[in-house]
């Protein structure tokens, strides 16, 4: 994924995810993380996906 979470960005996002995994919690989609990728790698073994097939995932939404 190559593009940078924005606000705007994340919270369309974050219900899309929210719409395809439904066992994620706006908890867990809460960006309380100090980088996006310490937010996506939770998200990621969340899903029990690695980081690189969540970014895949993420780039298809």
């Amino acid at each position: 994924m190559n593009q940078e979470l924005d606000v705007i960005y994340w919270n369309d996002l974050r219900s899309k995810l929210r719409q395809r995994f439904p066992l994620l919690t706006n908890a867990d989609l809460q960006w309380r993380h100090s980088t996006q990728e310490d937010l996506l790698d939770m998200i990621a073994q969340k899903l029990g996906k690695t980081y690189k097939e969540l970014c895949t995932i993420l780039e298809e939404v």
